[in-house]
């Protein structure tokens, strides 16, 4: 009698090709960890597509770029590789992408990008050269050897706790170090606010801390709401046609990134021609992706009655209906944009940086982190 393969391993065993595939077919497409640990809705969104349930294992990798996003019973546990040894826990409803930038001392940082949620971070050892960062909306924290927590509040304050070690945290106001058993609190057009974490309690302290914000965010539900809605209705049109003319050019930087290496010529050229729409995204997606992922927060508080208003003449249940049925399709398009710009910089440092006229789109992207070469351990 011939061995049978159950539906569940079957679907699995697809999911495993699939994703095996887009490792293999990814371009540029650096390993920065893996998946350690899974645990009720998590999904991954990579290059445009997204997997979740059982396309996801235990030992998959994380690559530049990949978006982890978690439901409302979500966890995971992604091992990184650099800095080695290093674990990032993410709790119920978060996102974040892990992206390389260049680092002001000629080294390379990991940046956590967190669009929305909690980050456990642990990091065994960081050299000078290596370092890692967690970016938030308010603010930028770089750590070197230390284990720390980033919360985001739905009023868009950020809370750090660090648990051991020293971590620089900047702004664009304010930037100073905080010590093991200390708390960080950053409010958007406030300067950073520090105090011990009584009795060394955590998480009892970020339990009083998330109240306190959510309690300011329901006095100021209604004016969130109606800012994020009308920013994304006013945006939602230069995303779409900058993201038209990016897919445009995306054939011709993936047959240059697959071919190994073309001429300094070819290179200059290619830039030459896929800079414009390189550059126009550049200016339009951070906003555009902070508005998309901050309305899907949104939308759980107001599914909760939270921040119920009128936008544009609408009712905000219309308006939500509408933006849950283009979410995913948003969240995919982002991913692909943001595989679009990793092409694009393989070129751009194989000829030597920066536009045929001069500066990088991407410059500045590792800005604010000098406080972090001025740490003494």
């Amino acid at each position: 009698m011939r061995d049978r393969i159950s539906s569940h391993e079957s679907r699995r065993l697809v999911g495993a090709i699939l994703l095996f595939i887009s490792v293999a077919l990814s371009p540029v497409a650096q390993e920065l960890g893996r998946i350690g640990y899974l645990e009720g809705e998590v999904q991954l969104i990579r290059d445009g597509s997204a997997r979740s349930g059982f396309e996801l294992s235990i030992g998959d990798p994380i690559l530049e770029m990949d978006v982890l996003q978690t439901g409302s019973d979500g966890y995971a546990e992604i091992e990184l590789s650099q800095p080695r040894g290093s674990t990032v826990r993410v709790s119920e409803n978060a996102a974040y992408y892990v992206e390389i930038v260049a680092g002001d001392n000629g080294g390379e940082s990991t940046r956590l990008k967190l669009l929305n949620g909690t980050l456990e971070v642990a990091v065994d050892n960081v050299s000078r050269t290596s370092r890692l960062e967690v970016e938030t909306r308010t603010a930028t924290f770089g750590v070197r050897g230390t284990e720390f927590d980033v919360l985001t509040a739905p009023d868009e304050s950020s809370l750090l706790g660090v648990r051991s070690g020293r971590v620089a945290v900047t702004t664009s106001r304010d930037s100073r170090v905080a010590d093991a058993g200390t708390a960080v609190e950053s409010v958007a057009d406030r300067g950073l606010t520090t105090e011990p974490v009584p009795n060394g309690d955590f998480e009892a302290y970020y339990d009083r801390w998330a109240e306190i914000r959510l309690e300011i965010f329901r006095n100021g539900a209604a004016t969130f709401t109606q800012a994020y809605a009308q920013r994304y209705l006013d945006t939602r049109g230069n995303f779409a046609n900058a993201y038209r003319d990016l897919i445009a050019v995306r054939p011709q930087l993936e047959k240059a990134v697959s071919g190994g290496g073309g001429s300094l010529g070819s290179d200059m050229r290619l830039r030459q021609e896929v800079s414009p729409a390189i550059v126009t995204m550049r200016s339009i997606l951070p906003l555009f992706e902070n508005t998309v992922y901050r309305l899907r927060e949104l939308n759980r508080f107001h599914a909760q009655g939270i921040g119920r208003t009128q936008i544009d003449g609408r009712s905000s249940e219309q308006f939500f209906r509408e933006f849950t049925r283009e979410e995913m399709r948003l969240t995919e398009q982002l991913s692909e944009v943001r595989t679009i710009f990793r092409m694009y910089r393989e070129v751009e440092e194989r000829s030597f940086g920066g536009l045929p006229g001069g500066g990088s789109p991407f410059d500045g992207e590792g800005a604010g982190t000098d406080i972090l070469d001025q740490m003494q351990f």
